[in-house]
């Protein structure tokens, strides 16, 4: 049986040449299988993540190709062309940057936002019977918008690394707390 609520899945933040930044699987974040999971190592097909990290927050190779496949469909949005515009003009706010609804895949939806220099953020959202209520949807937006801000504020130290794969403490408990909030279902993830 589905849930009537849609719950995020897994979070990527993609550089404008497409290289992974942040992948984040918060499918397995409850505490229920951590004596499973200790035991179990885990492989990182694409280098992604470090030795030390390999357990930690490591997206599952089935949802990191579900993601990299929904990258199709975010390109032939946004187009091949320099300049071809895929916005409605005038638009403001997190609509500017809204894709929306990418693909749907096996149980789930794949939600995209894109930034003006081309950094692209996904959302894998555990697909409901009923499909996306606009409350959600609006909900969606600021989690995107939200997590947009975070990742400025990530760029803006001195310190991060520009088109490198983000390590911040700080980036990933702001994750953390919009995803909670998002998937508690209590309205804006503004944080």
């Amino acid at each position: 049986k589905k849930s009537t609520t849609m719950a995020l899945l897994c979070l990527a933040v993609l550089g404008k040449e497409n290289e992974p930044l942040y992948l984040r699987d918060v499918s397995n974040d409850d505490d229920s299988d951590v004596e499973e999971k200790q035991g179990e190592e885990k492989e990182d097909y694409f280098g992604f993540a470090s030795s030390s990290e390999a357990t930690e927050n490591h997206l599952a190779l089935r949802l990191e190709f579900m993601m990299h496949a929904s990258l199709d469909k975010l390109e032939n949005i946004i187009g091949q062309v320099p300049g071809k515009r895929w916005r409605s003009p005038g638009v403001t706010g997190p609509d500017a940057n809204w894709i929306g609804h990418l693909c749907p895949m096996e149980d789930t939806r794949i939600y995209g936002y894109i930034t003006t220099t081309n950094v692209k953020f996904l959302a894998m959202i555990e697909d409901s019977p009923e499909g996306v209520h606009p409350s959600r949807e609006g909900e969606l937006k600021s989690l995107f918008s939200t997590i947009h801000d975070l990742y400025v504020q990530h760029t803006l130290n001195p310190f991060s690394q520009i088109r490198e794969k983000i390590k911040s403490k700080r980036f990933d408990e702001g994750v953390t707390a919009c995803v909670e909030k998002f998937n508690q279902g209590k309205g804006s993830v503004w944080i």
